[in-house]
């Protein structure tokens, strides 16, 4: 059974938790409207190319425009989620700014965890419905528009791996650019490797998901895996960060 201290910890962990939580609650709406934005404006986009470009195969079968709109999707939330970041939390480990981390009640790895995971929770949760949502609304337009494509079942299989891959991916460029702002002690460094990493994984989503969507899913899934470890291993050092 925990003992008291331990019952008490648990306590102020949770409650730092839910506090993070409640102060950027307001950003799922933003990232939810943004990303069904951005994401049918692209569907639509490469819709009427495909309809004009018969000669492409690629942006005239349902899967290419599914590819292709999704990576844009993931490439903009990317941009805006890099300076949420910056603004949410990487900006209180920069600098003199970090010296308040030493006021919390709970361990500066502890906060910088629970930091993470609120912030990761709410842009992830809101950017996976919102590509949900806009699935299903592209699914009803194929209906009419009539993209090359295999079934119903085929379709649904391919919505799921693309936003679950998108999702992987937009972790890992965001999760990167946390860890080396911090590193940097650079606010700025942010948008910038976000930026570098989105036109790395732009690529590598496109043609993975047009191509290879099941072997696309997997790695960017195994990349997540080594990257929260990671990430793990870099928080333990902010234990021997000094006060300036």
């Amino acid at each position: 059974m925990m003992n008291k201290n331990e019952k008490l910890i648990n306590g102020v962990e949770l409650n730092v938790f839910q506090y993070e939580m409640s102060k950027i609650k307001s950003t799922w709406s933003k990232v939810f409207l943004i990303t069904i934005l951005i994401q049918l404006i692209s569907f639509m986009f490469f819709s009427v190319v495909g309809k004009f470009d018969g000669s492409s195969d690629t942006i005239s079968s349902f899967q290419g425009i599914i590819a292709l709109s999704n990576t844009v999707s993931m490439c903009g939330i990317s941009i805006y989620g890099a300076v949420l970041l910056r603004k949410e939390l990487v900006r209180f480990y920069v600098g003199d700014q970090r010296n308040r981390t030493f006021l919390f009640p709970v361990g500066r790895q502890e906060l910088l965890m629970k930091k993470t995971s609120s912030f990761f929770v709410i842009v992830l949760t809101s950017f996976g419905s919102a590509l949900f949502v806009a699935f299903i609304v592209e699914v009803i337009l194929n209906l009419f528009l009539k993209f090359d494509s295999s079934n119903m079942i085929f379709e649904m299989y391919l919505g799921f791996v693309a936003i679950a891959t998108s999702c992987s991916l937009l972790f890992l460029i965001l999760i990167l650019s946390e860890m080396i702002s911090i590193w940097k002690q650079s606010e700025i460094s942010t948008v910038i490797t976000a930026v570098v990493l989105m036109l790395m994984f732009s690529n590598f989503s496109a043609m993975g998901l047009m191509n290879f969507p099941m072997i696309t899913f997997i790695s960017s899934v195994m990349m997540v895996l080594v990257l929260a470890w990671l990430f793990m291993e870099f928080s333990k050092s902010l234990k021997k960060m000094e006060v300036y």
